[in-house]
């Protein structure tokens, strides 16, 4: 702690900009800004919204899929299995929607 005391002295010799001319004339003349109260803000942001209730839904779907296991391929064999594959995702393109 002892350390830091004289790089806060150093810190207090810095010179400072100059205040005067950091506002430009353009700024001065226009109007200061409305100011609204927060309380009407942070009460909308803690009431329950519309999507509450599909997060749940979603939630425990989320949840039942990471507990489900994907079973192992049937056959070591790359080949056949690609060939399923291709087979499945030809039969999806060909579904009526």
């Amino acid at each position: 702690m002892w350390r830091l005391a004289p790089l806060a002295l150093l810190a207090a010799c810095a010179e400072l900009p100059p205040v005067e001319g950091t506002v430009s004339s353009d700024a001065r003349q226009r109007a200061a800004p409305i100011l609204v109260p927060l309380d009407p803000l942070l009460a909308e942001g803690s009431r329950p919204g519309r999507a509450d209730a599909e997060r749940t839904v979603l939630t425990a779907r989320g949840t039942a899929l990471g507990e489900t296991s994907i079973p192992a391929p049937r056959t070591d064999d790359l080949d056949a299995r690609a060939r399923r594959l291709q087979d499945r995702a030809d039969a999806l393109r060909a579904a009526e929607l």
